[in-house]
C-alpha cells in the first residue's frame, strides 16, 4: 500500500474526485467509475453515487470512441450503457456504429 500512498501523494492534481475536488480520489476500484472508457475516482460513496445519478454534469470533454473527436457531452449527446459504464457520441450515427460492434471501440482501461 505504500506505493499507492505514494501515488497518491504525486499524482494528486490528477487523482481529485470530480464531485468534490476538494478531496481526493481513492484508488480503491469500489471507488471509481468509467465514462466512455476514462476511469473517475472519487474519495467516498456518496460522491460516487452523485456521479452515476448525472455522469454529464461531472465527466466533462469526452472523447467520441468511434470517431476520436472531443465533444462536451450535454442531455441531448447519444448514450449507450455497455458493462464497463456509459458511452456519449457526437452523434446519432456514431453511437449506431458502436452498437453494430461495441468491443471494437469500447476502451478498457484497468488503472
Amino acid at each position: 500500500m505504500q506505493a499507492a500512498e505514494f501515488l497518491l501523494e504525486h499524482m494528486s492534481r490528477t487523482l481529485y474526485d470530480p464531485v468534490d475536488p476538494r478531496a481526493l480520489g481513492s484508488l480503491d476500484t469500489t471507488l471509481r467509475a468509467h465514462v466512455n472508457g476514462e476511469i473517475y475516482r472519487f474519495a467516498g460513496k456518496a460522491t460516487l453515487g452523485r456521479f452515476r445519478r448525472e455522469p454529464l454534469r461531472w465527466c466533462g470533454i469526452l472523447r467520441d470512441p468511434v470517431t476520436g473527436v472531443r465533444f462536451h457531452p450535454d442531455r441531448w449527446s447519444p448514450r449507450v450503457d455497455h458493462r464497463d459504464g456509459p458511452y456519449f457520441f457526437a452523434s446519432d450515427s456514431t453511437a449506431g456504429v458502436f452498437k453494430r460492434d461495441p468491443e471494437r471501440y469500447a476502451i478498457h482501461r484497468d488503472y
